[in-house]
């Protein structure tokens, strides 16, 4: 499968160990959305984190499983002028590649290859936030598309739900941080484009009276979603995170994330 590159990025000659983490090692508890939460937070504990550093600065991340698998990887470079670049690697249960993203962090740009028995089955180039290019199992070239159809989407472009949820959002004065915040609110949309289960993904130093407002502007969206596709084209249950900047006195949107 070819994909045409209007960017490069150089896979980073770092060794990734994926042993299991010692007893002397300092693990930070993760949720599903792969946020950090506090320690007595245990229902919401999902995934353990590691981090090390590399002597010219690279940033290691190891994600397991509570049952000590690797689930995710995470290699930050050192950020220069030209590239930021990160690589993300998740696996599956067989801890086989599922996927890897390369995204060059000063632009935003990336590209995902997705796997099927350790075979690519899919690639996805994201030139901008309105142009994608897709190609899937049996594809011989990318095909240019509005957006990136592996990932859940809102059924209509991002600025009508932007003023949609400028809208319906109500929060009393006294509650707006003297700080800048974000929220992120995780929404689980299944196979049919369908809504089953909105929730707060980063609980960490948020004010929950905040995040509940946001949860209420989601849940007013209702089933406005396109389903995600998987490497061959059928439609899968999948989450997507719907960032909110909360200023002071003001409400600012961000990109969407997924995972």
């Amino acid at each position: 499968m070819r994909l045409i590159l209007f960017f490069l990025f150089c896979y980073l000659p770092f060794l990734v160990c994926a042993q299991l983490p010692s007893e002397n090692d300092t693990l930070i508890p993760l949720n599903r959305h792969y946020f950090e939460i506090a320690p007595e937070d245990t229902a919401s504990h999902f995934y353990d984190k590691l981090v090390s550093f590399s002597e010219n600065g690279t940033k290691l991340e190891r994600i397991f499983t509570r049952d000590g698998k690797i689930q995710r990887v995470v290699i930050t470079k050192p950020w220069t002028e030209e590239f930021y670049e990160q690589v993300t690697d998740e696996y599956n249960a067989y801890n086989e590649l599922a996927w890897r993203k390369t995204q060059n962090r000063n632009n935003g740009k990336y590209m995902t290859m997705y796997y099927y028995n350790n075979e690519v089955v899919g690639q996805v180039l994201s030139e901008s936030d309105t142009l994608s290019y897709v190609a899937r199992n049996g594809e011989s070239e990318p095909k240019p598309q509005r957006f990136n159809d592996f990932d859940p989407q809102l059924s209509v472009p991002i600025n009508e739900f932007y003023e949609f949820a400028s809208k319906k959002f109500r929060l009393s004065a006294k509650l707006y941080p003297r700080q800048p915040e974000w929220y992120g609110i995780a929404v689980l949309v299944n196979e049919h484009g369908m809504v089953d289960q909105i929730e707060w993904a980063n609980p960490m130093g948020g004010n929950p009276k905040v995040a509940d407002q946001y949860i209420r502007v989601v849940e007013l969206w209702g089933n406005n979603f396109h389903p995600a596709l998987d490497s061959f084209g059928q439609p899968v249950s999948k989450w997507l995170t719907i960032p909110f900047h909360m200023g002071t006195g003001a409400l600012i949107f961000l990109d969407l994330d997924f995972h």
